[in-house]
């Protein structure tokens, strides 16, 4: 069993077989319905009526069987579905369970879950399945988190970030590092058991510094991936900055192909921000449509303008948009402004169809490290052009994770943080000469930190956190 906790779900519920829709709800052609738990398959038979075949011959395990699926109560035929049997460990919970997959009609649906509760299934908890494949040690904790990511998938980098996990990547780097805890925590050990014992009281702090060394660099390189991650399971966050009327919401609904944000010449239009998910050639992105950067008194854009500048610090990529009718004061002041937030950006000149200012062109010719993208909305004039930056964007971060193992997730992120905290000090403590006791004190609290990543050690809370997004079905 991969979770080492007192858990009220395993010890009450794990025993009771459990029953769910599998399959998107709704009109369909098929629907799947899954039931897992001991004594699912004797529940489950009385509702099974062979066809053309005697029922008291054995249902063989990963066959598909067509039979009746019939009301015990009635003897009323309701559908004739194919069943699959599966018997535990051999199966996805771990546990016995069944799939049977049935005629896709909302009232047949229904029906046939009303009748398998009647036999004494409950309804499934969301995520109940794929809780249980881990309380059976099917998969680690981070796994499980990949199937939820999985199933959510909408583009090839969520997809890559989820199989990073699912295909437990992941889990031999967090045992490879737990491997190295162990060794160091075991010459510690042997130092603080078998003080006076001539071989153990030669070992060298340093061949225990040595290896804490080696994990907590380790634990920085996997930190580092988390950027990466984040694009790959959540999409790039571009914002689009600029001042009041440059085209930022124009753009915005050029590339989401839809008018989304409302475009009027008034300046101040955009007070707050809005936020909407594009694709772009398999690639997500979440585009920002910010407030417009300029000074003013109303305190309701000062507000919008202060979170813009927010938002920039936080996204991936910025996009300072610049109408090519500015005048270059506007360049200088955009840039000024972004500079001294501390923000790097990409220029985009935006409104093609229009002359190029001849002060703005100068300012241009003058900056020639900000090398500009011009675009035109109205006839997608450069449009191409951007879409190619931006998705050329979206690779760099997702190569990352193609390339090795990467976290993509807030509490993974946590975890080896709390893991680095304690061997930083485990460090410090090194160095002022404390006992040995206090060194491995340090050291037993990153193993548990690097622990809970997988599941090995998991309180409640996380578990709850973990399976409660799952859909019910899985």
């Amino acid at each position: 069993m991969q979770a080492s906790f007192s858990s009220e779900f395993s010890l009450h519920h794990d025993h009771e077989p459990i029953v769910a829709l599998a399959s998107s709800r709704g009109m369909g052609p098929i629907a799947v319905v899954r039931v897992s738990g001991p004594q699912c398959h004797g529940l489950l038979l009385p509702c099974l009526q062979r066809k053309g075949q005697v029922n008291e011959e054995k249902w063989p395990d990963r066959y598909l069987h067509y039979c009746h699926f019939i009301d015990p109560r009635s003897g009323e035929i309701l559908d004739d579905p194919l069943v699959c049997f599966f018997s535990g460990p051999h199966s996805y919970t771990g546990q016995d369970s069944a799939e049977i997959y049935l005629h896709g009609s909302p009232y047949i649906i229904e029906t046939l879950i009303g009748i398998l509760l009647r036999q004494g299934f409950r309804p499934a908890e969301a995520g109940e399945f794929t809780r249980r494949a881990f309380l059976q040690g099917k998969m680690d904790l981070s796994a499980a988190e990949g199937v939820r990511e999985l199933l959510a998938a909408s583009s090839h980098q969520q997809w890559l970030a989820a199989r990073q996990l699912t295909s437990g990547k992941l889990h031999q780097a967090i045992d490879v590092l737990r491997e190295a805890m162990v060794d160091a925590q075991a010459w510690l050990a042997a130092r603080i058991d078998f003080p006076d014992e001539k071989e153990t009281s030669a070992v060298e702090l340093h061949e225990v510094t040595s290896r804490v060394t080696r994990v907590s660099t380790a634990i920085d390189q996997l930190l580092a991936t988390y950027n990466s991650g984040q694009v790959a399971q959540g999409g790039l966050k571009v914002a689009l900055v600029g001042e009041p009327n440059a085209g930022k919401s124009t753009l915005l609904n050029t590339l989401l192909s839809k008018n989304r944000a409302i475009v009027s010449a008034q300046p101040g239009t955009t007070r707050d921000y809005l936020e909407e998910s594009c694709l772009l050639e398999g690639r997500l992105l979440r585009l920002l449509d910010t407030a417009g950067l300029r000074e003013t008194s109303c305190e309701i854009e000062q507000e919008g303008i202060k979170r813009s500048l927010e938002l920039a610090r936080t996204a991936e990529l910025v996009l300072l948009l610049i109408p090519r009718d500015s005048r270059a004061e506007v360049l200088r002041e955009q840039i000024e402004r972004l500079e001294h937030a501390g923000i790097a950006f990409q220029l985009v000149l935006t409104k093609g169809d229009l002359p190029l200012e001849p002060s703005l062109e100068q300012s241009l010719q003058q900056l020639a490290s900000y090398e500009a993208i011009e675009i035109s909305c109205q006839g997608e004039q450069g449009i191409g052009a951007l879409k190619a930056f931006m998705i050329a964007h979206v690779d760099g971060y997702v190569q990352t994770v193609e390339g090795g193992v990467c976290i993509s997730s807030v509490r993974h992120k946590v975890a080896l943080e709390q893991a680095q905290a304690a061997l930083q000090r485990f460090f410090a403590a090194h160095a002022v000469g404390a006992y040995d006791e206090l060194l491995a004190f340090e050291l037993l609290e990153a193993s548990e930190a690097l622990d809970s990543i997988v599941g090995k050690i998991a309180a409640d809370d996380i578990l709850g956190a973990v399976f409660s997004t799952f859909c019910v079905g899985k």
